[in-house]
């Protein structure tokens, strides 16, 4: 349905480093300025403006389309690290994960290598150095520094058979918009408006940088509704420090479990694609992150 490629990132770290509990904006903004840094010819300030961009790998992964509703629809999502909101010593081992999307896939050498340097260089404010020791897709390792990118190929993810009760853990926070707002009470989030949101960023993901897939949103709507909700939500908030807008940024969502229950079966291969591609906005940091958890 969505060429995926799911990537496991493996760090080795040489100076002391606290994680923040949503960490995914940090490594996001340090991947960032590094990768821009290594694949830009022009060195211009604003890729929108840049007669390369069409071709730059920075432009086409980080950047895309120049608008607020394409900058939740970029084909990179990163995925929480499991030691979130803890203090990693220098000498331990950490990881996180990454997933591209499409045509992003193909520029995995640069963005392998500009992980690789972005670790050489450090995260947070402190710039705490790191050394990534390899890339894995699944149990594979694809990507060791100085040595050649092993043959990797994208996913076709399996579907998770789903039962009539179906658990959706967050752990990160959700943040799905309707009616030009942003959620932030669970007992206004209902069936459609969960599974519609995922639906259409899919569907939209795959016309922005893959094949075109036609879901009929309309047949997905009438089966969401007679699926019913459970919430057991709290609002959680992250901070961090847009370099575009120049100031800090209160990012508020939902973090727990979401329970559905009723006939899921045509949301099987959305709800399994989801937990690669996160649900809501700010998707690219991590946020909309969420596990299936068997019944």
């Amino acid at each position: 349905m969505l060429p995926l490629l799911p990537l496991r990132f493996e760090l080795k770290q040489h100076e002391n480093l606290h994680l923040p509990e949503h960490a995914g904006s940090m490594l996001r903004g340090s991947f960032g300025h590094t990768f821009k840094r290594l694949a830009c010819i022009t060195k211009q300030k604003e890729c929108k403006a840049c007669p390369l961009s069409q071709s730059c790998a920075y432009s086409q992964v980080f950047e895309g389309v120049i608008n607020s509703e394409e900058q939740s629809s970029l084909p990179y999502i990163i995925h929480m690290p499991k030691e979130a909101n803890r203090f990693i010593a220098a000498g331990q081992t950490w990881s996180f994960g990454m997933t591209l999307v499409g045509k992003a896939i193909n520029q995995l050498p640069i963005i392998a290598y500009a992980w690789q340097k972005t670790c050489e260089e450090g995260f947070s404010k402190d710039r705490s150095k790191a050394e990534l020791m390899a890339i894995y897709h699944h149990d594979q390792i694809i990507y060791q520094p100085n040595k050649p990118l092993a043959t990797h190929t994208p996913n076709d993810i399996e579907a998770k058979p789903l039962k009539s009760v179906v658990h959706l853990d967050f752990i990160s926070p959700l943040r799905i918009q309707h009616n030009n707002y942003i959620v932030l009470n669970p007992e206004e989030l209902t069936a459609p408006i969960v599974l519609i949101a995922l639906a259409k960023r899919i569907q939209r993901l795959a016309e922005l940088h893959a094949t075109p897939i036609d879901l009929d949103i309309a047949q997905l709507l009438s089966a969401a509704q007679q699926i019913s909700i459970s919430t057991h939500l709290k609002r959680s908030t992250m901070i961090r420090y847009s370099n575009r807008q120049q100031r800090l940024m209160n990012l508020e969502g939902l973090i727990g479990r979401i329970t559905f229950t009723g006939d899921l079966s045509l949301f099987s291969d959305l709800l399994s694609l989801g937990e690669l591609v996160h649900i809501g906005k700010n998707a690219t940091m991590g946020l909309g992150q969420y596990k299936i958890t068997p019944t």
